[in-house]
């Protein structure tokens, strides 16, 4: 299946893009790896922390709703979009 995968802030001038379009299995870590292959191994640092695990300082949202509100499982469908912000900072 195909999903989007939109990138925001400093990520788009990390990447030099707004939206890769990748096919995956379904699974959230497999989009991210597809996207990879496309944008670099370093963005796999960008989204999962040395365990493994999606880094918890990243927003990362499917069809606008974060993925820290979901329940269970995630399952993508067809043409979901995901966006991925880097951690926030201001005052």
């Amino acid at each position: 299946m195909k999903v989007k995968i939109e990138l925001f802030a400093t990520f788009r001038d990390k990447y030099n893009t707004k939206v890769v379009e990748v096919e995956c299995d379904g699974t959230l870590e497999d989009a991210f790896r597809s996207a990879a292959k496309i944008l670099g191994e370093n963005f796999l640092e960008d989204v999962f922390d040395e365990n493994g695990e999606l880094r918890q300082d990243r927003i990362i949202t499917i069809n606008g709703r974060n993925i820290k509100d979901l329940k269970g499982e995630i399952k993508l469908q067809e043409g979901d979009k995901i966006a991925v912000f880097p951690p926030l900072a201001g005052g």
